[in-house]
């Protein structure tokens, strides 16, 4: 077999939604004829020959191994979607019953919390991973609490692999489901609501795209709820939230100041529940009982970031001390879709170990 140089084996490059694989179509040899035998022709060719079948070996590699999703019984007999990325040894589940996903591993290790307490019965929200609050998050809004799409069925649209080896997923709902919340808030609204979820050497990437196909503009708020596995929440701490301003929801949604960190994050030391307005892209949890880091990219579309731990209030879940939900979110200005435009809301999670 031909050996590949160390600047040949340069070949990967990473980026948002992906990884793609560069293939040089030809390999230019530059060498005076009269000087080049039949032998060292031939030689030429073959080494030609194994390099292109090294660069076909580097694509499958990068991921083309990966197999399709596929729709399987889960808990209950609820149906979920299972995605594995080879290349990464990256999984996902995600239940169609509020395209909730549910669990997300990187080498074997979880992400997400799922609550011993979550029910799975097709009615109630799945307490686990990242619940989708749309079209309203909290009580703000006539709704139940965060809305309808954490506990409607949705419809899976499309399973694939793409051709830069990521394993990619969609779900939709539209004013047209059949749910009597979906029927009351849609009225004469025309709609769709599309949830992305990849896998590809980045990471997991989730997005929310809602298309107006009405004749006036949408409003709507919207959160991707994400509980996130940890050791212990007062081992957590969260970086990118200061000085910056938040509602603190514990106290009638007032408007407080998060103070410069000093550069050692976030802490959560009580019951906590705010919602910080204009963050910056990227947020980072920190889990110094696992020596976790996760960071969590956010479009510009998703503004704010919530934080969440009830820490051990009445009636919380008893599970407590080994989450903290992160969310990205538009809340305090509502998102607004004029007809025949769409708004996607999307994150990236990276996790170091």
């Amino acid at each position: 077999m031909f050996e590949l140089s160390a600047r040949e084996r340069m070949s990967f490059v990473s980026g948002f939604s992906g990884v793609t694989v560069q293939i040089p179509g030809k390999i230019g040899i530059c060498m005076r004829r009269k000087a080049l035998s039949r032998d060292g022709r031939r030689s030429i060719m073959k080494m030609t020959d194994d390099f292109e079948d090294m660069a076909d070996q580097l694509a499958q590699e990068a991921g083309a191994m990966s197999p399709p999703p596929e729709i399987v019984p889960g808990v209950n007999g609820l149906e979920y979607v299972l995605m594995n990325h080879e290349e990464s040894k990256q999984s996902a589940r995600v239940y169609k019953f509020g395209a909730t996903v549910q669990s997300w591993t990187q080498n074997k290790r979880e992400v997400f919390f799922t609550s011993k307490e979550a029910v799975f019965n097709g009615k109630k929200a799945i307490r686990a991973g990242i619940p989708i609050c749309f079209p309203q998050f909290g009580p703000y809004g006539d709704l139940p609490s965060h809305g309808f799409a954490r506990i409607t069925e949705w419809e899976v649209s499309t399973l694939e692999v793409l051709e830069d080896g990521s394993v990619y997923t969609e779900l939709k709902i539209s004013n047209e489901t059949e749910s009597d919340l979906i029927k009351s808030w849609s009225g004469d609204k025309k709609w769709e609501a599309v949830y992305a979820v990849t896998l590809n050497a980045s990471g997991l990437e989730t997005a929310l795209r809602v298309t107006n196909n009405g004749a006036e503009p949408i409003e709507f708020t919207a959160a991707l709820h994400n509980y996130i596995n940890c050791s212990n929440v007062e081992k957590v701490r969260v970086f990118g939230l200061d000085n910056s301003k938040y509602m603190d929801r514990l106290d009638g949604d007032k408007e407080k100041d998060e103070p410069d960190d000093m550069g050692s994050g976030v802490a959560v030391t009580e019951e906590t529940d705010r919602i910080y307005t204009n963050i910056e892209n990227e947020v980072v949890v920190f889990d110094s009982g696992k020596l976790h880091v996760l960071t969590i990219r956010k479009t510009p579309t998703l503004p704010d970031t919530t934080l969440w731990n009830p820490f051990g209030s009445d009636g919380c879940d008893s599970g407590w001390k080994n989450f903290v939900c992160v969310e990205a979110a538009v809340i305090s200005t509502p998102a607004v879709v004029a007809p025949g435009e769409t708004w996607t809301g999307a994150q990236l999670f990276g996790l170091d170990i």
